[in-house]
C-alpha cells in the first residue's frame, strides 16, 4: 500500500475519530463522577451516550471501537514503513 495513500487516510479518519473519541470518554468521566456533580441531568444525557441510544447506540460504538482499531493498524503500517526506510545497517 502505498505510504502517501494511507498517511491520508490516517489523517482523515483520525480527525472524525478524534471528536467521538472525545465524547465518549468525556461521557464516561461524567458518569464515573456523578457523586461530585451537582447536575443529574448531565449524567442522565452522559449514560444516553455512553451506554443507550438502543440499536443506532450499539451501532455507533461497535464503529467507534472498529475505527481505534483501524487507526491503530493504520499508524502501525505507517511506523513501520518510516522505519523501513530510515533503517541504518
Amino acid at each position: 500500500m502505498d505510504e502517501t495513500y494511507l498517511r491520508k487516510w490516517h489523517r482523515r479518519m483520525g480527525i472524525i475519530l478524534a471528536l467521538l473519541v472525545f465524547l465518549q470518554a468525556g461521557s464516561g468521566v461524567v458518569l464515573n463522577s456523578q457523586t461530585l456533580l451537582s447536575f443529574p441531568e448531565l449524567a442522565v444525557w452522559a449514560n444516553i451516550l455512553h451506554r443507550g441510544g438502543g440499536e443506532f447506540g450499539t451501532l455507533y460504538r461497535t464503529l467507534l471501537g472498529l475505527a481505534l482499531m483501524g487507526m491503530a493498524v493504520s499508524g502501525s503500517l505507517i511506523f513501520s514503513k518510516t522505519w523501513q526506510r530510515t533503517k541504518k545497517f
